[in-house]
């Protein structure tokens, strides 16, 4: 048997070593810093660009059930090959053709390789341990393949700085980064393409049947209350999120560091990196201040972030911001990381300590999709506000709305909701 053994041990590890090389460049965005640059030297407004997002939110809804579907009935190898080369499709598009339409299907397909993506990396990793009887190692092993993956995400960051900036003479060399995204993407396609793909049992839920036990989730007040706490919090990281490169943008008019490539791309970087070391301090933060007051806290700061911001772009509005104030507001990106690194963590603990087991899949798919389909239609409205009024208004307007919308939905919560451990009728 020892032979055996050795040759499994030798076969698991081989697949656990492509699995993280895949992790590295799952996710290789080095033109992501710049792609609204791009989009706006194409004549696209804020406005369109709202436009061009909804889409990608509104493709991510309609995919995420029918994609996973897809990889219960095929297997984790096929879509880990398939995400990789959508998203470079996606990115080339937005090269082939730089117009609106372009960027339009760009962001479409973008949509799609995401929901392809969203489940196979996790599912991957899990049954290769299983099928090797250890899938004890699960939590280790993802742990390691998560921050490579955080890492390959930031490092991307920072090529793409570097290649736009060294990439032609004026720095600006924005098409040659995106070429670089879609040439990583082929590369974690090849590395897919080295990993085994077991025969096995489809698992796949029909969508009648999951629109049932979505319904019937539904009538829980605890569940209601969560998708529109939810939605609200989604909205207050998401769209400040998709504002970074227009706030850089104009903040570079300002302080000069800002428009270099290069400072861009680190920033971006940075961003990345910081929210893995908080997400460990969840466990402890619920233990020393509750659940209640951090699911207060982290609208509520978002918020408050976003007021800062605002009132930098109002000062600049008035030819009063100052390099300082720049530095300011750009502080508050990394404010906003607290609460992304937290978000998710606290969404499981809520629905493993609330939510029969039996529901929990259901229940985080619930959330999952009614976010995605309600933020695509606030997004377009908040960029079509900026486009009209300015990004300071908008941004004052989503801090605003957000901290009023958040204290109205906890204040409003049913009795009880934030404490104890049992499942929640």
């Amino acid at each position: 048997m020892e032979p055996n053994r050795d040759v499994g041990s030798l076969a698991l590890e081989q697949e656990l070593k492509w699995l993280r090389a895949y992790a590295v460049v799952t996710y290789p965005f080095a033109c992501v810093p710049f792609l609204f640059i791009f989009f706006a030297d194409h004549g696209m407004d804020a406005g369109q660009y709202g436009e061009v997002l909804t889409a990608y939110y509104v493709m991510m809804f309609l995919a995420e059930v029918p994609t996973g579907m897809l990889a219960d009935r095929f297997g984790t190898r096929g879509m880990l090959v398939l995400g990789p080369l959508i998203l470079a499709a996606g990115f080339g598009a937005m090269i082939a053709n730089p117009t609106y339409a372009g960027f339009l299907v760009g962001e479409i397909l973008l949509g799609l390789g995401h929901s392809v993506l969203s489940g196979p990396p996790t599912v991957a990793l899990y049954e290769l341990l299983q099928r090797h009887g250890q899938q004890d190692r699960y939590l280790a092993e993802e742990s390691r393949i998560h921050a490579r993956r955080l890492y390959g995400t930031g490092s991307a960051f920072l090529l793409g700085g570097l290649v736009v900036y060294f990439g032609n003479a004026n720095g600006n060399a924005y098409r040659l980064a995106i070429m670089v995204t879609c040439v990583l993407h082929l590369l974690a396609a090849f590395f897919a393409t080295r990993l085994s793909n077991p025969v096995r049992e489809s698992r796949a839920e029909a969508p009648e049947v999951f629109l049932g036990h979505a319904r019937l989730e539904l009538k829980k007040s605890s569940v209601r209350w969560l998708l529109v706490y939810w939605v609200v919090l989604f909205t207050l990281l998401r769209f400040p999120f998709h504002n970074y490169q227009p706030y850089l943008k104009a903040a570079g008019a300002i302080e000069p560091l800002l428009a270099n490539a290069v400072v861009v791309g680190l920033v971006f970087a940075v961003l990345n990196l910081v929210a893995a070391p908080l997400s460990a301090c969840v466990p402890k933060l619920v233990d020393r201040f509750g659940r209640r007051a951090l699911f207060w806290w982290m609208p509520l700061t978002l918020s408050a972030s976003l007021v800062v911001m605002g009132i930098e772009r109002l000062l600049a509005a008035d030819g009063q911001s100052s390099r300082t104030w720049c530095w300011v507001g750009i502080s508050m990106f990394f404010v906003q990381q607290v609460p992304f690194a937290m978000h998710w963590s606290l969404l499981h603990e809520f629905v493993n300590h609330r939510i029969s087991s039996a529901a929990r899949t259901t229940v985080l798919s619930i959330i999952s999709l009614g976010a995605r389909a309600v933020y695509a239609l606030i997004n377009l409205e908040l960029f079509y506000l900026q486009e009209t009024s300015g990004i300071a208004v908008a941004l004052m307007a989503t801090a605003l709305g957000g901290a009023l919308a958040a204290s109205c939905v906890l204040l409003l919560r049913p009795r009880g909701l934030l404490r104890g451990n049992g499942p929640v009728d």
